[in-house]
């Protein structure tokens, strides 16, 4: 198998990750985080999820923002 081949097999179970979206949610305690449609490699067979390290670095950049203006409920849309 080559090198490239592997980043395409999940982990978990050795399924096929593909394209997809996810919806990210982060419970702050008195306050809740939703982002929809979030790009993630998702696989086929048991349905783990993969974020890139760029969306993750957006994601958590929309948790800090919510959490320092002390939101309730933030739900955004990547």
């Amino acid at each position: 198998m080559k090198t490239g081949e592997n980043k395409n097999l999940c982990p978990m179970c050795g399924g096929r990750k593909v394209e997809g979206k996810t919806v990210y949610s982060v419970d702050l305690g008195n306050s809740l985080v939703v982002v929809r449609n979030v790009v993630a490699q998702i696989c086929e067979q048991c349905g783990e999820e993969w974020i890139s390290d760029q969306n993750a670095k957006e994601l958590e950049h929309i948790v800090e923002e919510a959490r320092r203006e002390k939101r309730q409920v933030e739900i955004m849309t990547m």
